[in-house]
């Protein structure tokens, strides 16, 4: 019976003792592991808290070329939007009076004269610059308008009063007759127009008027504009169907 306890013994003593070696044979393998792991990541902590003072140098230089050559392209930018200022007007009054001529169904122009251009309906084929003239100041003063009505010969005993229960017609569709939009030149400004019908561009001076028409249908005559401005020099050309800009040259000075 001893003789079992102490072979018993002696195995379990045996076996603890081999777990012990291996255990340390672990221990000893990943100790230089482990040792390079921990290298490894404080060098990356390292890299990761700063910048060298090349990498610096570097993003500096970069940001040096990027805004020498960002700003004159944003000056460039801005002067050509405010040299252009004429054309995004015409543009403007164009649109409008073609919507205008659309929605009325009836004619409105653009009227091109030393000044400037205005855009109202269209009144007077001759259009004399006298005239245009009258018309804005008309428009700035309009007349008090009056209300009519039919007295329905009062004379004979009738009365202002509905007398039937018929749906009377829809009153017609009161428009703005002294709807007016213009731009004035700029002192540095002039312009010329040249029409499908003229042989030669015209500068515009003096009591001259050209009228460029806008008929219901929204059609209108193609037209090419000059405008030279100590700043740019542009030439647009307008379609006939959309009065959109199809073709355009810029030559800032």
């Amino acid at each position: 019976m001893n003789a079992e306890c102490r072979s018993t013994k002696t195995s379990h003593d045996a076996s603890d003792t081999l777990t012990l070696r291996h255990s340390a044979f672990i221990d000893s393998l990943r100790s230089p592991l482990g040792s390079l792991r921990s290298s490894v990541s404080l060098r990356s902590a390292r890299r990761s808290t700063g910048f060298t003072l090349v990498e610096i140098v570097i993003a500096l230089t970069i940001v040096a070329v990027l805004a020498a050559a960002t700003v004159p392209m944003l000056k460039g930018f801005r002067e050509e939007r405010l040299a252009r200022e004429p054309v995004t007007a015409l543009v403007k009054l164009a649109r409008e009076a073609r919507m205008r001529a659309m929605t009325e169904k009836r004619p409105y122009q653009v009227a091109f004269h030393g000044g400037g251009f205005t855009a109202s309906r269209y009144f007077n084929p001759y259009l004399q610059l006298a005239e245009l003239q009258e018309f804005l100041e008309t428009g700035e003063n309009p007349p008090a308008e009056q209300e009519t009505f039919d007295k329905n010969d009062l004379d004979s005993g009738g009365s202002v009063t509905k007398t039937t229960e018929l749906p009377l017609a829809p009153p017609a569709p009161k428009y703005d007759e002294h709807w007016t939009e213009k731009y004035e030149m700029p002192e540095d400004m002039q312009y010329s127009l040249q029409f499908w019908y003229d042989t030669e561009p015209l500068f515009l001076e003096g009591d001259a008027v050209k009228l460029w028409v806008f008929q219901p249908s929204g059609i209108c005559q193609p037209l090419k504009v000059h405008i030279d401005r100590e700043s740019a020099t542009f030439d647009v050309e307008f379609g006939a169907l959309t009065a959109d800009i199809v073709k355009e040259s810029v030559d800032l000075r």
